[in-house]
């Protein structure tokens, strides 16, 4: 497939961007681009776009969508209850990389929830993002617009390779400037408890800070909550955001073990070895890109290396989460 044209749009100008929504009425979806990472976006009430995400990314029925506003007047008629605990993660947090999982209204499908009572909502921190979902009139579900367990875009160009421009206008909007996908949490009014389903760039000890007294942050097992009715949260598989290639992740357990797995693995012909910043927010930037790079280049495998000190710290909960599920290969000293 040959790269599909990339629109660049002028978000000021208010008639270019109903033309460019004009592409949900040519049945294409339309490649919209975050600060996370580039969506594959659909309008809410529009059935038919919001079934063709699921084909073109392959993406499973049972895995829900998150949807994307461009205001919380919104997302509040995306909800049927809106605690007094979401009003104050959205005045924090919005726009930016969270996602609220909420009890859904009569104006979400069971398609976008994939059959659960609450809903997945989120308002980009990007302005060719707002611009697009004000000018559909309308919230928009908007997965990664990647196929299915496969490496999450950060550019025009990553979708453009993927997708046909008969299927996906895509719209450019620059590198992504977080890198990796949001934080989710689910809030439980009843039970006083703010449910941590995805580590993104928002971290666990930021959302403590907020809750009020007798709240608590706390981790589903096996991603699942604790309630008669199991919740599940976009991204929660156990295999996801995968390179072509086989990834294989050390971990040292000092600096001095890091070196050396290096150096064992730049003599290795089978190995493409990689490397990320050292500070968290820069490794989630680069994450994805490094790893599509390397897929380019010669070598059955990806190696990445990492300091022990990285599983421990709550900046880079969102890295880690994403390697875990895309690694091949987990391999971690005794003393890590």
């Amino acid at each position: 497939m040959g790269p599909a044209a990339m629109t660049v749009p002028d978000i000021a100008d208010r008639a270019q961007m109903q033309r460019l929504v004009g592409a949900f009425d040519q049945g294409r979806l339309i490649a919209i681009p975050t600060e996370t990472v580039y969506g594959l976006a659909a309008p809410i009430d529009r059935p038919e776009l919001v079934e063709r995400i699921f084909e073109l990314k392959e993406r499973p029925p049972d895995n829900p969508l998150i949807v994307h506003v461009a205001s919380v007047e919104q997302a509040r008629g995306c909800c049927a209850r809106w605690p007094a605990l979401a009003q104050t993660l959205v005045e924090r947090f919005w726009p930016g990389p969270l996602t609220l999982v909420l009890p859904r209204s009569a104006a979400i499908s069971d398609r976008i929830t994939a059959g659960q009572e609450t809903v997945a909502l989120r308002m980009p921190d990007h302005p060719v993002a707002l611009a697009l979902i004000n000018a559909a009139d309308s919230p928009v579900v908007a997965p990664s617009a990647n196929l299915f367990t496969r490496l999450s875009p950060t550019s025009a160009a990553d979708v453009a390779e993927v997708f046909s421009p008969a299927d996906v206008l895509v719209v450019e909007g620059g590198r992504c400037r977080v890198g990796i996908e949001s934080t989710i949490v689910a809030v439980d009014d009843a039970a006083q408890t703010l449910w941590w389903l995805r580590p993104g760039q928002i971290d666990q000890d930021q959302l403590r800070a907020l809750l009020p007294t007798g709240w608590h942050l706390r981790a589903p097992a096996a991603g699942r909550r604790t309630s008669p009715e199991p919740l599940v949260g976009p991204g929660s598989m156990a295999i996801h955001y995968r390179p072509n290639k086989s990834l294989r992740v050390s971990i040292g357990a000092n600096e001095d073990e890091v070196s050396r797995l290096k150096d064992q693995l730049r003599d290795d012909p089978s190995s493409t070895l990689v490397e990320l910043p050292v500070e968290p927010g820069a490794a989630a930037r680069d994450l994805y890109t490094t790893l599509r790079q390397a897929d380019a280049r010669p070598g059955r495998f990806i190696d990445l290396v990492l300091p022990a000190r990285c599983l421990s710290e709550a900046a880079w909960e969102g890295v880690i989460n994403r390697l875990r599920k895309s690694a091949s290969t987990w391999r971690q000293g005794a003393h890590a």
